[in-house]
């Protein structure tokens, strides 16, 4: 991800300060906010849909078990 930091954030809005005119300074701000927000709710949307496809949580699960199955049969033989 971009991580973008308060100096950086201050240098950008100085820059399109100066650089647009007053009277056009509305319209851009709409224009980033609604590509702003229709960039993160994309993102969002494949995120789930990529959680979805590749099962993670079951992935996780299996994974998780497999260990303890592994410990458990670990602790057995110790046992013995």
């Amino acid at each position: 991800m971009i991580q973008i930091g308060i100096p950086e954030l201050l240098v950008l809005t100085l820059v399109i300060l100066f650089s647009v005119k007053p009277e056009n300074i509305q319209h851009y701000l709409k224009n980033f906010l609604k590509f702003f927000v229709k960039t993160q709710d994309t993102l969002s949307t494949t995120k789930e849909e990529l959680k979805k496809e590749l099962k993670i949580e079951e992935l996780k699960q299996d994974i998780f078990n497999e260990e303890k199955l592994k410990e458990f049969a670990r602790n057995e033989d110790e046992q013995r």
